[in-house]
């Protein structure tokens, strides 16, 4: 069964019941906490049988994140997905779902749940402003990941840190931010981190992972599992060199309008 649900404290409550450091229910408990479910651009389900709630589903405009379990009935949420208007799914890669007419991407969920022995010294980490932070992404782009329009990147992000289910990190140098990253998603347990990005000229100097063990101590300090979505057979060795493990996988379902 799929039920909407109405009530952000009980939705909350109830995808927490089930992981509460899931990566995928950490995504879908900080959309909730960003928008509220009377918002005409989001909605949220609750997937259920008679023994329980056994996942969730949240929408963003058109942009589903379900999180699914063992019990979650895939034959009913990959019809429900069918019907909803989707443009992208992203869920657990071990579920897969019947979804016709559409192609996929997939990768690596890293996790870390502890401190790094020692931060880095002697370097000026910032906040970055919004732009700073896009302008940084821009430039790292591949293509694994195509950035979105800045004013949208702007609403949200913007939205987002004023209710504390986002936070910017970025390194300074000389004056100029060089590298940033950004949690996409934050709940009570877990946290996902993403948007990690350096200056081309400025590769190559140990930015990019000394942001990481900064932010993650912040993170670990914090009791939170860190997570990162990493694209299939990309940047395996410098995550691996950071002391990242594998939790699982995700897979990513756009559709062919």
């Amino acid at each position: 069964m799929i039920n909407s649900a109405a009530d952000a404290e009980s939705f909350i409550k109830s995808v927490r019941g089930i992981s509460p450091t899931d990566p995928f229910a950490c995504r879908i408990i900080s959309l909730c906490n960003s928008y509220d479910p009377g918002l005409v651009f989001v909605d949220y389900w609750l997937i259920g049988d008679e023994n329980g709630c056994t996942g969730a589903i949240a929408r963003n405009g058109s942009n589903f994140i379900l999180f699914l379990t063992d019990d979650s009935d895939l034959e009913e949420i990959s019809s429900f997905m069918r019907v909803a208007g989707a443009s992208a799914v992203i869920c657990d890669g071990r579920f897969d779902l019947e979804l016709n007419g559409c192609k996929t991407l997939e990768g690596k969920v890293l996790v870390r749940n502890t401190a790094f022995e020692e931060d880095e010294t002697g370097l000026c980490f910032v906040q970055p402003d919004i732009r700073q932070a896009y302008d940084l992404i821009v430039k790292s782009a591949d293509e694994n990941f195509v950035p979105p329009k800045f004013e949208d990147f702007y609403v949200d992000v913007n939205h987002k840190l004023r209710h504390n289910t986002a936070r910017l990190c970025g390194i300074e140098e000389n004056g100029r931010v060089v590298a940033a990253a950004m949690t996409v998603a934050e709940s009570d347990g877990a946290v996902v981190l993403g948007a990690v990005s350096c200056d081309p000229e400025y590769r190559r100097r140990g930015f990019g992972s000394s942001l990481i063990r900064h932010i993650t101590n912040i993170l670990a300090g914090e009791n939170k599992s860190v997570y990162l979505h990493r694209a299939k057979n990309a940047n395996a060795a410098f995550y691996t060199n950071l002391g990242f493990s594998e939790y699982g996988d995700w897979r990513e379902y756009y559709f062919i309008r």
